[in-house]
């Protein structure tokens, strides 16, 4: 029976799966292996069940009335090869032996390929999070992120064993439909008529199936973030006592899951028994015109064994088509992602750099955060000189951060240039560039592990001593020694169970580890009290003596110990250069 034509959704999915598939890198061999084994599973099986046909003729006495045409002479002369029921059931038993076995590998094959493609897709999705520009990836939410890395990305599999099965229950298909064109022509005309009518009504499910299957994707990325939000903001919610109101958020995304899910469920539910039904009416009327068509009993019965093998192929072709519909919005989501086209990727570089020798150029530098919002900086010129230290002072939202942001590649300038010892940044190999760099900021980013995995961030390749040292010039060991675990104490979720001054000394232990040439402390000592403050900045001076050093603050008072001074106001430096000419009054006595 011919299977019918794919739509323009499935085309469109067929093109996605292929691309993804050209990108992910599957065996080459594989597709066309699966397709063998299934087509000679199916074939094993449509040979066995003539055989059991013929088996029985031969033990009841009848071969010889199996009926006239080429149904008739295969049997007559099958029964006269075999000779005798005993090689025939042989026969019979090692097909049967056979078509397990090609199952049995085809199923291993599938496995192990499907596997492949989950694993090879995961790892290419977490490396373009890690590729693309730190802009781009601000453009997707985290639920959406994290569903298309942990769920979507095994959709491929799926959808490209669906593939290989649609062209296998095809081939099995066609097999069948020649064996009943050798019973009759006449019965492969009424069952191709019965499977184009089921066909068509199962292709009204096709459009309801794709909408669905949008409403799943997006009801499961609803319940992602539902659910990073209340892990994320636990703290917060126990504080102003907002269980019941994230119960009842979180309640409505769930039920209106529920129900998307009951939908799809039910429109698949109806499958399955339209099929059977169809096959069913389709028998019904062979069975009542094999009188009309003068056709024997032994014919009709081997129409109607072959026809109730051939179901299960066409009802699982129609569920693989139905499924590909569903998958389709899923699957184009880890296209999306995969596309480089609508992202920006920071420029690797190609001028390799060891250290910083005469400092660092803003240039006429401006920087927006849209190309539609207002710019964060504005023409923005200054310089901090290499083996100093430099303050960058201004109010809060004045684009200090930003700054830093650039310093460390997280963005690149919308005009003007940074330079390095004189070469623009983005020339300077980007690797080589973040190596010199420490940094440590106000909100710092603690990750699940204990305390000495968090430092260890900053070098992977530091020793426990090199860690503890930078620890206890941070201040760490201040706090933490006092705890049972010591530096195996657990952070646990984003480090709340730790005060702002204390999550502030892990973030500075990082950056010493690094031992940089170029050290930024973003208001890193905010949360920290004076006299702590001091110390841990005389460890600094003491540590990383003769290094460069920039110091951003909104304590005006930090320019009595800093070299050079930059004022930024509103996105554009107000002055630069010595402290006392920048802010002079500070210097003013009493």
């Amino acid at each position: 029976m011919r299977a019918p034509r794919p739509a323009g959704a499935r085309r469109d999915v067929y093109r996605d799966l292929m691309r993804l598939l050209a990108i992910i890198g599957k065996p080459r061999w594989a597709t066309q292996v699966l397709i063998g084994l299934g087509f000679a599973s199916s074939l094993a099986e449509t040979v066995g069940i003539t055989l059991v046909l013929l088996f029985i003729y031969a033990a009841t006495g009848h071969a010889g009335g199996a009926g006239t045409g080429m149904i008739g002479s295969v049997v007559a002369r099958a029964a006269l090869w075999f000779g005798g029921t005993t090689r025939l059931a042989a026969m019979i038993l090692l097909l049967i032996i056979a078509r397990g076995a090609l199952s049995m590998l085809y199923g291993r094959i599938s496995a192990d390929i499907g596997e492949h493609i989950r694993e090879r897709a995961r790892n290419l999705v977490h490396q373009q999070y890690l590729a693309m520009a730190y802009g781009s990836l601000q453009r997707y939410e985290q639920g959406i992120l994290i569903e298309i890395l942990g769920t979507e990305t095994w959709v491929i599999a799926d959808v490209y064993n669906c593939y290989t099965r649609i062209i296998i229950n095809a081939c099995s298909i066609a097999v069948f439909s020649l064996f009943l064109l050798a019973i009759s022509w006449k019965i492969v005309a009424v069952a191709l008529a019965g499977a184009g009518f089921i066909s068509l009504i199962a292709r009204n499910f096709t459009a309801p199936s794709q909408a669905l299957g949008q409403k799943v994707k997006e009801a499961h990325t609803a319940m992602g973030e539902q659910i990073m939000m209340t892990l994320q903001a636990m703290r917060t919610i126990r504080a102003y006592g907002q269980e019941a109101a994230r119960k009842q958020a979180f309640n409505a995304i769930s039920s209106e899951t529920r129900k998307i899910s009951e939908q799809m469920s039910r429109l698949s539910a109806w499958l399955s028994p339209i099929t059977d039904i169809g096959y069913l009416a389709t028998v019904c009327i062979i069975v009542a015109g094999s009188s009309l068509w003068h056709t024997s009993f032994a014919i009709t019965l081997a129409a109607v064994a072959l026809l109730y093998r051939l179901q299960p192929h066409t009802s699982q072709f129609e569920s693989n088509m139905l499924y590909l519909a569903q998958a389709q919005p899923r699957l184009r989501s880890v296209v999306r992602m995969l596309e480089t086209d609508d992202k920006q990727y920071p420029p690797e570089g190609h001028i390799p750099v060891s250290g910083l020798r005469q400092g660092i150029s803003f240039r006429h530098v401006t920087f927006r955060y849209g190309t539609e919002s207002n710019a964060v900086l504005d023409d923005v010129s200054f310089e901090i000189p290499a083996g100093c230290t430099t303050a960058l002072i201004g109010p809060s939202g004045s684009g200090k951060t930003t700054i830093v942001n650039l310093l460390l590649r997280l963005y690149e300038p919308a005009e003007g240039e940074i330079l390095a010892d004189g070469m623009p940044l983005e020339a300077l190999r980007r690797a080589e560039w973040l190596s010199l760099i420490g940094a440590a900021g106000q909100d710092v980013d603690l990750v699940e592990g204990n305390v000495i995995d968090n430092i260890r961030m900053a070098n992977l390749q530091s020793s426990e001593r090199e860690v503890l040292a930078a620890a206890k010039n941070a201040g760490v060991s201040e706090f933490i020694e006092t705890l049972p675990g010591c530096y195996d104490t657990w952070i646990g979720q984003e480090g709340l169970r730790f005060s702002g001054g204390q999550r502030q000394r892990i973030g500075l232990a990082r950056a010493l580890l690094r031992d940089p040439q170029f050290l930024i402390l973003d208001e890193a000592m905010s949360a920290l009290d004076r006299g702590l403050e001091d110390r841990i900045r005389l460890a600094i001076e003491s540590r990383l003596s003769g290094r460069t050093i920039l110091i951003i603050t909104h304590r005006l008072e930090t320019l009595r110990n800093v070299d050079h001074a930059v004022r930024i106001e509103n996105g554009r430096v107000k002055a630069s250069g010595r402290p006392l000419d920048v802010m002079p009054e500070i210097f003013v006595p009493g």
